[in-house]
């Protein structure tokens, strides 16, 4: 499950409200510091129980004070987890250090496009699984699989606290644009992230996993945090070439900020250059944006919402790697959650998602929208069922290879049904 993110290894013990849609990536309530050291631990936002001995306690919630003397900044600081100060024993243990987790989406869809009249399929979405080890709070190293059709590493990094607030991240993980992007698809209530996602992330090359190197800070709770990302480029014909240093090495970069307004409300913003192999060419492009998430639970309202607005050049439609096209996106995903305080109870959740995106600014008739209505339903984050009707609309004068190289996007009416579980 801004996303943010990560995927949650660890239970998710009573979380208020306010704090019952932390995302992937999107750090709610500090750093990696030992009051926040559940909140970071996860599989892809699936929150399984934890690995507990017989007789142990459960873990602290997420809002427990983690003791006098503890720096927000300086992760480890003050007491320990399940320790009060003076040595006093406290009611709650420290959570294991391993954590195990994963989950699972099967689902039935009915299609009708441009190409081809209404079809059915059943797929196995989803089937991932995952581990974490963390280490006094300092280190944490994660691996997620994914084992759906080809099997494939999805997240795999070291994390290590560096002290005065800083994290250093290296590995394979969620850049950090878009709030719909790094929110894991477990805590969406949308099955998918939509067509307009898909085409951010395979088409422009602006969302998705990269290899790379993340460094954060937060000065505390409730503050400003910022993050810088050095990751490696793609390539839209699916081959990662190795780039000369005389040329960066293919390296991009992008910077994001982040503000907690209050409890359940967080807004940020992110610039990147990315370098993108298309074809027989490479170029370099930059992109910018801005984004919110919001969840009023902790206010007695059931609102969750992820909404985003993004612009930058791309290729697609472009004449040469030196004359780039300007795109235009907007994003936004809705549900109203009624139950579902606590994880296990029930809830219902209908939601929406509206997307639009103009790939070349200067030409008419050439954009996309995609509307989704659904309900969601179940036991929170433990299991659920979902169902959903998505509209994707195209103009006639829209690029070529909108998915991908060798991909379009055409217009696409489908009736989606999704079971999903998470251990």
């Amino acid at each position: 499950m801004t996303m943010s993110t990560h995927l949650p290894f660890a239970r998710a013990p009573r979380l208020p409200r306010g704090l019952a849609a932390i995302t992937f990536g999107i750090l709610c309530g500090g750093t990696f510091t030992a009051a926040s050291a559940v909140a970071d631990e996860d599989i892809d936002d699936v929150e399984p129980e934890p690995a507990t001995e017989p007789g142990r306690a459960e873990p602290a919630p997420l809002d427990e004070d983690p003791g006098e003397g503890a720096d927000a900044g300086e992760p480890g600081g003050g007491a320990s987890r399940g320790h009060r100060p003076g040595g006093g024993k406290a009611s709650k243990a420290e959570p294991a250090p391993l954590r195990i987790g994963g989950r699972v989406f099967a689902r039935l869809e009915a299609a009708d496009t441009d190409a081809t009249d209404w079809t059915g399929q059943f797929t196995l979405a989803s089937a991932r699984l995952g581990v974490s080890y963390r280490w006094k709070d300092r280190l944490r190293v994660k691996a997620v699989l994914e084992a759906a059709g080809k099997v494939a590493v999805r997240d795999a990094f070291i994390e290590l606290a560096a002290g005065s607030g800083v994290d250093v991240r290296a590995g394979r993980f969620k850049g950090p644009v878009s709030a719909i992007e790094r929110a894991s698809a477990w805590v969406l209530p949308t099955i998918d992230r939509g067509a307009i996602a898909d085409v951010l992330e395979d088409g422009i090359g602006l969302t998705g996993r990269r290899d790379g190197v993340e460094v954060r800070f937060s000065a505390g709770k409730r503050r400003p945090r910022f993050s810088a990302v050095l990751s490696q480029s793609v390539a839209t014909t699916g081959d990662d070439p190795a780039r000369p240093l005389a040329d960066g090495a293919g390296v991009s970069a992008a910077l994001r900020g982040e503000l907690p307004l209050c409890q359940g409300i967080t807004l940020g913003v992110t610039g990147s250059n990315r370098e993108v192999n298309y074809v027989a060419d490479v170029a370099r492009f930059w992109a910018g944006g801005v984004d919110a998430e919001i969840d009023l639970g902790a206010a007695g309202l059931g609102l969750r919402l992820w909404a985003d607005a993004l612009v930058g050049q791309s290729h697609l439609a472009a004449a040469s790697a030196t004359d780039p096209t300007t795109f235009v996106a907007g994003q936004l995903v809705a549900g109203w959650r009624l139950g579902g305080a606590d994880k296990g109870k029930r809830y219902l959740e209908p939601y929406l998602l509206g997307a639009y995106l103009n790939p070349d600014t200067g030409h008419r008739r050439d954009h996309l929208t995609d509307l989704t209505v659904g309900v969601a339903g179940g036991r929170w984050k433990r299991w659920r069922v979902q169902a959903q009707v998505s509209l994707v609309s195209t103009w006639s004068k829209r690029p070529a290879a909108l998915g991908g190289f060798g991909v379009d996007v055409d217009d696409r009416m489908a009736a989606s049904l999704q079971l999903g579980a998470a251990f």
